[in-house]
């Protein structure tokens, strides 16, 4: 049976709706996604009291999405809120006002539940053993160390991007002397916590200042993608946007690329927060995660209902697979050809010379090599890499989804068009492409071995004597089409390795 699950995350700064779909066969797929401004704890540092304003403002953006959700059709609302109503002093009696006008039920969590959520939402998401995570939001920011894929450490923060420009005034043009402030009393708070300091760890960021910053770098390197989750960037990169924008005006932050204009007035505070972090961690470089909150309590739901831990073993076989699910792709045919083609890279390892990461690659594009039939068969292998290149695939750079994108591409064989398509010629050297190759020849060889989809072939037994790469089929069968289907790459065979290819 098909789920429809709605996530609400009402933040300090804004509110955001997703809507995911649980599908009959266990694949998962975002539905919609809208996020608005609140500004839900604007104007509380005076009196520690959320205003009247900012109540009906957050109260009439979730009539909003209670709305959305009637007309999506949701079977279950998980909605949250965070620092503002967490530490309000009328907090309980906005809860009431949510309920009364939106029906939605709208849960409080501790800034320690927030980090958890966070940490779920980045660790299924992001290819991390050791890291400092934060999650930086209007009125708070979430630190957690992570040893093994694990939260060793979780502290909360009192401080975001809201409530730090408030106390610091810093909407618009930020003096010398209130930069030093700042930056001294961010110190001093992170200072209390010993075991932040000299981690030398990457530090892998998610929330709206986190994800500008991504957009910023990407804009100012003319980034020839547009996505933000796993985007990495060095930290004299970081050093210099942060400078950049302290001695910027709010007209000027208004115009600056990458930056949404409705953050100009707290991005100082919020880069000013991240650049303390990256201090005392003394981080190694910098991790932007898409997915936080809302995807951490989308999972922990997911995964609790299919009797699995919070932590995903290996996310990249995980969003493959959900991939192959979601595109209703046969299963066992992708199995097998993914099994001959891993046979081959590790009996020809000798005469290939890649790397354990190539061989990932390859069983991610050998799994997904047949999804684009679901746009139209006729030219599939240029959809499948298409989707392969927009899939949702956790655990892979950005580099790396467009090398497996190439090769599930030329699942039939090599095609100029890819190198001439602009984002992969960008994205891929000339190495990358030789690997693309090599990784797309294994491929076409497996899935022509497949060419009945009746697994006929069962094993391969490839090996190397002299010149000579032989490649013998385990079958009971009379395999002709196959094996005549697998000596059409002979040519490629030899062009791309300089061995004659011997099947028997």
């Amino acid at each position: 049976m098909t789920e429809r699950v709605a996530i609400i995350d009402l933040g300090s700064n804004s509110a955001r709706l997703i809507v995911m779909t649980i599908y009959h066969n266990g694949a998962y797929n975002l539905v919609y996604n809208q996020k608005e401004a609140v500004r839900l704890s604007e104007g509380m540092a005076a009196t520690g009291m959320l205003t009247t304003n900012a109540m009906w403002r957050a109260i009439n953006t979730l009539k909003v999405f209670a709305h959305m959700c009637e007309l999506v059709n949701v079977d279950k609302i998980l909605a949250v809120t965070t620092a503002a109503v967490r530490n309000a002093k009328n907090g309980a009696e906005f809860l009431e006002l949510v309920h009364q006008h939106t029906g939605i039920p709208l849960k409080v969590i501790s800034g320690k539940e927030e980090a958890r959520l966070g940490y779920i939402g980045i660790i299924n998401t992001i290819d991390v053993e050791d890291a400092l995570l934060f999650d930086l939001g209007g009125g708070s920011t979430e630190v957690t160390l992570v040893r093994n894929r694990q939260p060793v450490k979780i502290f909360s923060l009192p401080f975001g991007a809201v409530n730090l420009t408030e106390r610091f005034s810093s909407q618009d043009k930020i003096s010398d002397s209130q930069l030093i402030a700042m930056r001294e009393y961010v110190v001093s708070e992170m200072e209390k916590l010993p075991w932040l300091k000299r981690l030398g760890l990457p530090i892998v960021g998610v929330g709206g200042t986190a994800r500008n910053i991504a957009k910023m770098d990407q804009k100012h390197k003319n980034y020839p993608f547009p996505k933000v989750h796993n985007y990495r960037l060095g930290l004299i990169a970081f050093e210099e946007l942060w400078r950049g924008l302290t001695r910027t005006n709010l007209t000027q932050r208004r115009k600056y690329p990458g930056l949404s204009s409705e953050r100009a007035d707290i991005i100082v505070a919020g880069t000013t927060i991240v650049k303390s972090l990256v201090d005392i961690s003394q981080a190694t470089n910098m991790i932007i995660s898409g997915c936080g909150v809302r995807e951490g309590l989308f999972l922990q739901y997911y995964l609790n209902k299919h009797h699995s831990a919070d932590v995903i073993p290996d996310i990249l076989l995980h969003s493959t697979r959900n991939m192959l699910l979601f595109y209703k792709g046969h299963e066992a045919h992708a199995e097998h050809v993914a099994h001959l083609a891993e046979t081959m890279f590790d009996k020809w390892q000798s005469i290939l010379r890649l790397s354990s990461r190539d061989r990932r690659l390859l069983r991610v594009a050998a799994t997904l090599h047949d999804i684009g039939i679901t746009i139209n068969y006729y030219d599939h292998a240029r959809h499948s890499a298409y989707l392969v290149e927009n899939a949702r695939l956790f655990g892979l750079t950005h580099r790396e989804q467009m090398l497996a994108a190439v090769v599930a591409g030329w699942h039939n064989g090599p095609a100029a068009k890819y190198v001439r398509n602009k984002i992969y010629s960008e994205f891929l050297d000339q190495y990358n492409w030789q690997t693309a190759r090599k990784l797309a020849l294994l491929l076409s060889l497996a899935e022509s071995l497949e060419t009945t989809q009746l697994g006929l072939v069962r094993e391969v037994e490839p090996s190397v004597v002299g010149s000579q790469a032989f490649l013998k089929l385990i079958t009971n069968d009379p395999v002709n089409i196959e094996r005549q289907a697998a000596t059409q790459h002979r040519k490629w065979f030899k062009k791309e390795l300089g061995f004659e290819l011997i099947i028997e």
